[in-house]
């Protein structure tokens, strides 16, 4: 047995799957296909490889309720990485994935940082502020 550890890194990306604020679903293939075509961007990019759980979930707010799945990275012990190196490739994958999913606004969650990447000041019209 090897044993290999590293330092604790994770992030996280929370990304609702309808397009724009329409109530038309993005499929889970279609995520998964845009994803994959995002990480090898960020491979080719940056040398990269960023390994992604996807874990189902809702966001509800305010009168918004919405499908969406939450994207988490980690710093793989097998091929490590500096942190501001994976940072910069998690927001590139982060901003493909929104313009090719429609979305106007997606949050990333690090230890240290949340960033939010908007396209536009709109909000959902179904959020009752």
């Amino acid at each position: 047995m090897y044993y290999k550890s590293c330092k604790t890194f994770t992030a996280q990306v929370t990304i609702g799957l309808y397009k724009g604020y329409s109530k038309e679903l993005v499929s889970q293939k279609v995520l998964k296909e845009e994803l994959v075509i995002a990480q090898r961007a960020a491979k080719e990019q940056y040398g990269v490889l960023l390994s992604t759980k996807i874990r189902t979930c809702e966001i509800v707010f305010l009168g918004q309720e919405e499908p969406a799945v939450e994207l988490e990275f980690i710093q793989y012990p097998k091929f490590q990485q500096e942190e501001e190196l994976l940072k910069k490739a998690i927001v590139s994958l982060t901003e493909m994935i929104l313009i090719t999913l429609e979305q106007n606004r997606v949050v990333i969650v690090f230890k240290d940082e949340t960033i939010m990447i908007e396209q536009n000041n709109e909000i959902d019209p179904t959020i009752k502020l």
